[in-house]
């Protein structure tokens, strides 16, 4: 396990126990609409009109769906995964339908009135934004702010989303068969994916955090009317807290002295060298410029190390620092605490920020056959790796690759030792985020993860130990059966779970795209049977990943 803390968790030492200003709401309304369908043009126009007259009490986002036939709606067909996403998420099976504030209120678009929004735009928000967006010089990427301040006490963790939209779109000839032309609102994309960034709790009034995102530009049709809604929902009951739409006045900063400690990286997940060279990152959250800092830190507790930072930050920027390296030894799990000390010499406005825990366990001992499992995403040219020894010698590598999709490599251990894995990513993007959705893992013995990744920026670092007379750890699941395979259109899966774990069922096509998710979470011990419908996919060759308490099972399946 790894426990990254990303998000700025910061509480004012002024705030009054009991005592809270919460702050105005601005309502949410996501309609799921199609070019291809009759009744969403005749009622699309004047829910459009209704919520330009309350740009001060709402925002909207529009999901366009892949029916009524002939499902060819150009914005649906632009970002197939994530519009299906919250699809599901909601349940949705007809259109026009909209979610006033996630699950406040539901119907359709003409059931929408004024009275209706001023109601829900009357309930206080326990949270105020800001988002801000900037292109970037060649207009090719968009870079998104978000800041979220708590106005009242938070006692269970919620979701950001953050969601690209383009604002109003005008076509002299209908795109679809409903006779449409002009569109408001079309969600783009979803950053950092259609799951959102957890905000944890607890908060207090007063307490906020930064998220930064962005995207490289695609499928944009007019990057004048491009824009972001950002909002908090709550999985369990779905319901929408505050929301917000993006501009391009910068935000304003809480503290006048505020550094944090934002990131490490150059870190493994897992360990059994007993040293590392961490890499940090640092960012100015306050309105005076950060000309200095002290890095202290220091593994499980151990002997602090030192670093001094001379520069100048505004707010915002941020500065990597290269830690010398620091040795320890390895525990079963272990915490390399990093924190940022007198700020310009003097004390920082805001002290939580300035702590930064990783977390990461003591490297699994594997046995047997052990392989490296790839799914190459759309740019696999991108994707590198080596495997070294703990005598810091590479004795395996692999990659670049030509084309994406499945790769399946066997590792090269036989001997007593500790090994690191080195995943390259030359775009700096990982294997999941901005070209398809691809992913590794480690895959030893009775089909078991050592571990897996996805999601990192230019390269992921984990560690094994390796015995070749070693013992196996128990599966969290059993008599699997997966039939039939061949599908024509539902694919079942049936496995026994020995203990209570997580279950994630994906279905990715040969590109390395998702094209069904099944996240069905924390589950009971026990028989458990799961039924997917394929009918709707192209006839082809699919992979299909189940997820298991991290134990990760992939297999070929043909749909007809």
């Amino acid at each position: 396990m790894k426990s990254k803390i990303l998000l700025l968790i910061v509480a004012l030492s002024f705030s009054i126990a009991g005592v809270y200003a919460q702050s105005q709401r601005m309502v949410l309304f996501e309609e799921f609409t199609s070019s291809t369908c009759g009744p969403c043009a005749s009622q699309n126009p004047a829910f459009d009109a209704l919520l330009l007259q309350n740009t001060d009490k709402s925002v909207s986002i529009k999901y366009h769906m892949s029916w009524p036939a002939p499902g060819n709606d150009p914005f649906y067909l632009d970002n197939e995964s994530e519009n299906n996403n919250r699809r599901s998420y909601y349940g949705i099976n007809s259109v026009p339908h909209v979610q006033m504030d996630g699950g406040t209120w539901n119907g359709q678009p003409v059931q929408v009135t004024q009275t209706r929004i001023n109601n829900q735009a009357a309930v206080d928000s326990p949270f105020e934004m800001q988002v801000q967006t900037e292109l970037s010089p060649g207009e090719d990427t968009i870079f998104v702010t978000t800041l979220i301040k708590a106005t009242d006490e938070i006692t269970s963790n919620l979701v950001v989303h953050n969601v690209v939209i383009e604002k109003y779109l005008h076509f002299n000839t209908p795109p679809g068969v409903n006779g449409e032309k002009d569109f408001y609102n079309v969600m783009k994309k979803m950053l950092p994916s259609a799951s959102g960034t957890v905000l944890e709790a607890p908060m207090s009034s007063g307490d906020y955090v930064i998220l930064q995102n962005y995207w490289a530009l695609d499928y944009i049709y007019d990057i004048d009317q491009l824009g972001v809604v950002s909002f908090i929902q709550n999985n369990l009951n779905k319901e929408v807290f505050q929301s917000a739409l993006s501009s391009e006045d910068a935000l304003t900063p809480i503290y006048a002295l505020d550094a944090e400690v934002l990131d490490v990286e150059n870190v493994t997940t897992t360990n059994c060298f007993g040293n590392l060279n961490p890499n940090i990152t640092i960012r100015n959250n306050g309105q005076v410029d950060l000309t200095s800092l002290t890095i202290e830190y220091s593994v499980n507790d151990g002997p602090v190390q030192s670093t001094e930072w001379t520069g100048n930050l505004s707010f915002l920027e941020t500065a990597d620092i290269q830690l010398d390296e620091i040795t320890f030894d390895v525990q079963e799990l272990n915490n390399l605490e990093i924190v940022g000390v007198s700020p310009n010499g003097t004390g920082d406005d805001y002290m939580p920020n300035n702590t930064y825990v990783y977390q990461f366990d003591q490297a699994p001992v594997l046995s047997g056959s052990v392989n490296l499992f790839m799914l190459l995403d759309n740019s696999p040219e991108e994707t590198s790796w080596e495997l070294v020894n703990s005598s810091g010698e590479v004795i395996q590598e692999g990659g670049p690759y030509d084309t994406p999709g499945m790769k399946i490599e066997p590792l090269d251990v036989s001997t007593l030792d500790c090994y690191e894995l080195i995943m390259y990513d030359a775009g700096g993007n990982g294997m999941c985020c901005g070209n398809g959705d691809g992913y590794y893992a480690v895959i030893y013995g009775n089909n078991q993860t050592a571990f897996e990744g996805s999601n990192f920026t230019d390269l992921d670092r984990n560690q094994f130990s390796y015995d070749p007379v070693g013992i196996d750890e128990m599966p969290t699941y059993s008599d699997l059966n997966i039939y039939p395979n061949p599908v024509n259109d539902m694919l079942n899966v049936e496995f026994n779970l020995t203990k209570s774990s997580n279950v994630e069922l994906k279905v990715y096509d040969l590109l390395g795209k998702v094209v069904y998710e099944n996240l069905e979470g924390f589950n009971q011990s026990g028989s458990k049977n799961y039924s997917l419908r394929l009918g709707d996919l192209h006839s082809g060759i699919y992979l299909l990943k189940l997820n298991v308490g991290g134990q990760t099972y992939v297999k070929k399946i043909t749909v007809r």
